[in-house]
C-alpha cells in the first residue's frame, strides 16, 4: 500500500510540473520570436564603422556595434561605451556585432562571412 501511495504522489507531482514546463517552453518561444535579427553578408567591409555605414544606407538607424560578443556576464556589451568606441579601428567579426533600429524596431546585427 505504501508503494502505491508513493507512486500516486510521484505521479501527482509530475503532473503538476508538466503545465509549468509547457508554459516555460511557450514563454521562451514567444520571447525568441519577438527578437528580430538582420543577417548581413559582407565582403568589402573591414571595420565596424563601414558596417554601420552600410546599415544606415539600408535604412537602419541607432546603429550601435560592439567589439565583443554578449555573454552571461555581459549580456549587452553594446551598452558599454568602452566596448563601442573607435568603430573605425574595430574589425567586423562573424556573428553578433551589435544592434540597430529599423521602422521603430530593435534588431540584432549578425555578420555572415
Amino acid at each position: 500500500m505504501r508503494l502505491m501511495s508513493l507512486s500516486l504522489l510521484a505521479a501527482g507531482l509530475g503532473s503538476l510540473g508538466l503545465p509549468l514546463l509547457a508554459s516555460r517552453v511557450a514563454h521562451a518561444d514567444d520571447v525568441l520570436s519577438r527578437v528580430p535579427t538582420v543577417h548581413i553578408t559582407v565582403a568589402a567591409v573591414d571595420s565596424q564603422a563601414q558596417l554601420a555605414g552600410q546599415l544606415r544606407a539600408q535604412g537602419y538607424t541607432d546603429v550601435i556595434l560592439s567589439s565583443t560578443y554578449p555573454s552571461p556576464a555581459n549580456p549587452h556589451p553594446e551598452l558599454n561605451p568602452t566596448l563601442t568606441s573607435h568603430p573605425e579601428q574595430t574589425p567586423v567579426h562573424s556573428g553578433w556585432n551589435g544592434v540597430a533600429s529599423k521602422d521603430g524596431r530593435l534588431v540584432q546585427v549578425y555578420v555572415d562571412r
